[in-house]
């Protein structure tokens, strides 16, 4: 049975190392599933905030990483918001909605998909691709 994982002092360094099924974490011949060395192990690419904004270009920082990234953000507009038009009533959770871009974070109107302005915005963008046929071998080792 091979070594898959790996907690603690490699010899220079204190690490978490995880191989792939079958593989060997102290002499891998296959990318490992999580190295914590590693860049490609959802190492912070970039971050901000804004006082408001209805968008922030966090590619001009350091450019654009050739697919859509995780992001993690927050502002001040949390909670729901309870909606009486008349004839329906509906409660939306979750108003602090984002959409991200290869290029872009834009805080969105939850519902129905339209920009806003954000208050208090705050952002991370991670080194992990979260864009459908980004995330193949060739996307996450290469």
């Amino acid at each position: 049975m091979a070594n898959r994982v790996l907690l603690g002092n490699d010899g220079s360094n204190y690490v978490l190392k995880v191989s792939q099924p079958g593989d060997n974490v102290l002499s891998p011949s296959e990318p490992l599933i999580y190295d914590s060395t590693s860049v490609r192990s959802g190492m912070q690419y970039c971050g901000g905030n804004a006082s408001s904004t209805t968008s922030i270009t966090w590619s001009s920082v350091k450019g654009e990483l050739g697919y859509i990234p995780l992001a993690i953000s927050m502002d001040d507009r949390m909670g729901f918001e309870a909606i009486d038009d008349g004839t329906d009533f509906e409660v939306e959770d979750g108003l602090n909605a984002h959409g991200i871009t290869t290029s872009a974070i834009v805080p969105t109107q939850y519902g129905n998909g339209g920009t806003r302005t954000a208050a208090n915005f705050r952002f991370v963008v991670l080194r992990i691709p979260c864009q459908y046929g980004k995330m193949t071998d060739a996307a996450l080792w290469d």
